[in-house]
């Protein structure tokens, strides 16, 4: 069976041109690694549950030490390969400045499954919040990393922050403690109606996070409606 990708159409308010959408995916859930393990259960395997997550583990720990190290990592799914950036200005790595983080791109037999998979186009949908991407502004990667004390951009559809509500506002929630975090004001450096950026507290511990906008903000400056998006991909602060 084919893979089916179900979407909304949404203006793209980053261009002028009427005529330009972008594609919103329905989405139908977030999945992690225990999911994935039950569905691998599901389809039937002769390993039991906890080899399988033996084994997975293992794969995942040996990957990441091995790119970490030097290595560009194929793994069948994507290419992983180290990368340093920021400037060396006295010739010694600043963790202040510099970072370490693995670049990822599918692989040959991912991108060929991503051409067979089917669009099923829903059709437009008017005045649709949506986060589009996170851009970390570090390295200029949308990989889901949040660089601590520095800035991310965050594109999307009607995600200005405005309104009088008290719960309006950006939140990175931390998913390992279950923590809701509301950015202070002074932390939104730009806020335009399809461009967001922030300032990421240092405050922050390291973890996974999920991020959340709310707002009132609507085209018709009379609304009151609040609003609330939840950017579809996880966050990872390190």
């Amino acid at each position: 069976m084919k893979n089916l990708l179900k979407v909304w159409l949404v203006k793209n308010e980053l261009t002028p041109d009427p005529n330009d959408f972008m594609a919103s995916i329905s989405t139908v859930g977030s999945i992690g690694f225990d999911d994935i393990i039950d569905e691998m259960v599901a389809e039937g395997t002769e390993h039991k549950r906890e080899t399988l997550v033996d084994i997975a583990r293992r794969f995942q720990r040996t990957s990441s030490r091995l790119v970490l190290n030097g290595y560009n990592v194929n793994t069948g799914q994507i290419y992983m390969r180290p990368i340093v950036s920021g400037a060396f200005y006295g010739k010694n790595f600043d963790p202040a400045k510099n970072n370490v983080y693995v670049s990822i791109n599918q692989s040959a037999d991912l991108r060929k499954s991503a051409t067979e998979t089917r669009v099923e186009v829903l059709g437009e949908k008017a005045d649709l919040m949506v986060i589009y991407q996170v851009i970390n502004m570090v390295t200029k990667q949308t990989d889901g990393t949040l660089p601590k004390g520095r800035n991310v951009r965050i594109e999307g559809s009607y995600i200005k922050i405005a309104g009088d509500f008290p719960g309006i506002g950006v939140y990175l929630d931390n998913i390992d403690t279950a923590t809701e975090n509301k950015l202070d004001a002074e932390y939104i450096v730009t806020n335009d109606p399809s461009k967001l950026i922030i300032l990421v507290p240092d405050t922050l511990p390291e973890g996974f996070y999920k991020l959340r906008i709310i707002t009132q903000y609507s085209p018709q400056s009379s609304s009151k409606k609040i609003r609330e998006v939840v950017f579809d991909q996880i966050l990872q602060l390190s």
